[in-house]
């Protein structure tokens, strides 16, 4: 009797912790010291005597294995949230960055922790499990409930004693430590925080107090007349006098760099092609029955194996086209589509709820003369129906830019996806109907509808996406490499010398087809084209003289070479520099505003009968319109969020016509016809809450604060750029 009972109990801890969030479970093996990998120094690209560390957070250091490991389960989570689809470079860019975001701060939280001596014993673990199970976190309750979702305690706390769930319970409760660690320490950085109760009885107007008003608004950007809006040369030099603060100028630097990329060579394709044209007989071969489809396809897939059936709208064009003709279990040749390489196996198919159209098309443009255009898609109208070939037509006729390439074919496609009159041409026409021409905001075309069909398909597929190859990285690479060398060896001098010009680094590029691109300033902090927030690169930048190289750097799609053309001394902005970027348009929207706030003051005058609407016919070029159920927290559409305006409204008597009002976008001159009125019954039956949900996300926002100074003020040594991707 027993037996069954612990193997159910064994199968429940192993559930418990598959479900806990997979970059905790990373650090709790890291902490315990579980996960060790030995990477290669060559593999690196790292000489054995230069010891790189990947990083140093005040001394200590973060290994390479951890990153990485956390980072593929990072990205394998992605991917399965995605039903199996591939991260792109920009998606895999940005899970590094957090990745490492994440490392840091937690290195700094331990070391935050120990010299703050906050710990967490086995004794409180136990209290919280076995005295305050209902404030456990849900992943590890959840295991634990009844058919009606009532959660058990008393099972979750004989779970714990089953000798065979040891091992698992020491993961998960490492877990609960960590989470009380957290506890401890947000408790000490968030010990004063307090709200106040005016802020409350705020909070709970902008969520409530909502208006009903009309309004007039006159758009700085209608103020046209230049001699409004004049500036000289004395009015922004006193601007800027007046304002110096506004421009204070950080220590900053400037590059130009140069990207060698890694993307997919046509060996890469190559590659792939061949790898998939070997399986295409294999796939025939295989079948459901035995599993051996299936294995084949989780084998060799970039994505898994999915018995589900699938819309048309889940396939590329070359998976559709084959789709809709295959009959059960028939297996495509190689099909190239946009987003991959792949064989396709039809299992199987059923009619769904959206009906899929074929179509092709001949487009002509509107160009200068509409009636000419009408009569040219009427021309070719005529020949497609005294039966001349609509592709060859489209090919010739068509100003569709595609259709040179694809004659006119748009492939299967359904409601929402095109526009409107093209779409309802379509849905309405018959099975080899040619149609048109028709009108739409592109122009007019003339349509040949060759397929409708509501199939949804089950399928097993091999899919792989084309992706740069290590071999084609490493080429790269050393391109990037051989170019630096050559900067220097030409000292990446921009002066003459003896008369002689010496190369530069935009010559140099040109030679490898490639173009130098400058930057803007960077200062510490900044963001760099191509590298984004990367220290290195900016530190390099802020401490060595112009003309100095960074790199071969590891940059989205490829690598870089930088190098430092310009430095900026820290002060104050110079003003010839500015003057027509930043400070005339400041003085520019100012002026337009004086003028238009004497105008709205004007208009305001002449309203009649309290009806804002009594000026439309003699001041047509303002727009007027009606505003409800606008609350702070949720703000009109067509106004956007307006500060200034809506608490204005809010301040206002029903049936008041409100004095001009300076909003973002211009003035606002406004009626209000209905406001809700407080509630104080309703509001001291919200108080509670509303306090702590604002205590709440105080909390987080000052732990937040309070660990980006602590990263500011700390010493982080940062190596991810000397590592391969």
């Amino acid at each position: 009797m027993d037996k069954p009972k612990a193997k159910r109990s064994t199968g429940i801890m192993n559930k418990m912790r598959d479900r806990m969030p997979l970059i905790i479970i990373i650090l709790i093996v890291a902490f315990l010291g579980t996960i060790v990998l030995q990477w290669g120094m060559d593999y690196l690209g790292l000489h054995s005597s230069e010891k790189i560390v990947f990083a140093k957070i005040n001394g200590v250091e973060i290994q390479y294995s951890e990153f990485e490991t956390l980072l593929q389960r990072q990205v394998d989570q992605m991917r399965e949230q995605n039903k199996g689809k591939d991260v792109d470079d920009a998606t895999y860019q940005q899970i590094k960055d957090q990745v490492w975001t994440y490392l840091v701060q937690q290195t700094l939280k331990e070391q935050e922790m120990r010299r703050l001596g906050i710990t967490v014993s086995d004794d409180e673990i136990r209290d919280w499990v076995y005295n305050q199970p209902e404030t456990l976190p849900d992943w590890l309750k959840n295991n634990f409930v009844d058919s009606s979702g009532v959660f058990h305690p008393e099972a979750l706390q004989g779970a714990i004693q089953e000798p065979q769930n040891k091992s698992k319970w020491v993961e998960i409760e490492q877990y609960l430590k960590k989470i009380l660690l957290d506890q401890k320490l947000n408790t000490q950085v968030t010990a004063s925080v307090f709200i106040p109760e005016e802020d409350v009885l705020q909070k709970y107007k902008d969520e409530n107090i909502k208006a009903n008003f009309n309004y007039i608004l006159l758009d700085v950007n209608a103020v046209t007349d230049s001699n409004l809006y004049a500036v000289t040369d004395q009015d922004m030099k006193k601007y800027y006098d007046e304002h110096k603060d506004d421009f204070k100028q950080e220590e900053a630097t400037k590059f130009k760099y140069v990207v060698f990329p890694d993307v997919p060579t046509l060996d890469d394709s190559l590659n792939v092609k061949k790898l998939l044209e070997v399986n295409v007989k294999e796939m025939k071969n295989s079948n459901i029955e035995d599993s051996s489809l299936i294995k084949l396809v989780n084998d060799l897939s970039s994505t898994p194996y999915n018995n589900e059936f699938q819309k048309p709208s889940a396939f590329g064009k070359g998976a559709l086209d084959f789709l809709f003709t295959a009959k059960q279990n028939d297996v495509s040749n190689l099909i190239i589509d946009q987003d991959a390489y792949k064989i396709i196996k039809m299992l199987d198919s059923k009619d769904g709820e959206d009906t899929y159209v074929n179509a092709s098309h001949i487009l002509i443009n509107f160009g200068t003369d509409t009636a000419a255009a009408k009569k040219k898609a009427e021309d070719i109208l005529s020949k497609v129906k005294k039966g001349e070939k609509f592709n060859s037509l489209a090919a010739q006729f068509s100003e569709d830019p595609s259709a040179k390439q694809n004659e006119g074919n748009l492939g299967w496609f359904t409601k929402g996806q095109m526009v409107k009159e093209f779409e309802d041409a379509c849905m309405k026409a018959n099975v080899g109907d040619i149609v048109g021409p028709i009108k739409t905001q592109f122009g007019f075309h003339i349509i040949k509808v060759s397929g409708k069909s509501k199939k949804e398909f089950k399928v097993a597929e091999i899919k792989k996406p084309v992706v740069a190859s290590a071999r084609t990285k490493e080429i790269a690479r050393k391109r990037a490499a051989d170019f630096m060398k050559e900067v220097e060896k030409s000292e990446g001098s921009f002066l003459s010398c003896g008369g002689v010009k010496k190369v530069t680094i935009d010559t140099l590029a040109k030679n490898y087809n490639l173009a130098a691109m400058p930057t803007p300033e960077i200062s510490k902090n900044g963001f760099v084209p191509g590298a984004g927030q990367n220290n290195n690169i900016i530190n390099f930048g802020l401490s060595n003289s112009t003309g100095k190289l960074f790199g071969p750097v590891k940059v989205q799609n490829g690598y870089g070479v930088y190098m430092i053309t310009d430095k900026i001394s820290e002060g104050y902005k110079n003003f010839d520099s500015i003057k027509t970027t930043q400070i005339k348009p400041k003085l520019q929207q100012k002026k337009k505003f004086e003028a238009l706030v004497t105008i709205a003051n004007d208009l305001k005058n002449k309203i009649q009968n309290g009806d804002l609407a009594s000026l439309k016919a003699q001041y047509p070029q303002y727009t007027y319109d009606l505003a409800d159920s606008v609350s702070i927290t949720k703000p009109d559409q067509k106004l956007g969020m307006d500060y200034n305006l809506f608490n204005t409204v809010l301040s206002m008597k029903q049936g008041e016509i409100s004095a001009p009002i300076k909003g973002t976008r211009g003035y606002y001159i406004v009626k209000l016809n209905t406001i809700t009125q407080f509630n104080e019954q309703d509001y001291l039956a919200k108080q509670m809450d509303i306090r702590k949900q604002m205590l709440q996300t105080k909390q987080q926002s000052i732990v937040q604060d309070w660990l980006t100074n602590l990263q500011n003020a700390s010493d982080i040594v940062d190596n991810r750029d000397r590592y391969l991707n």
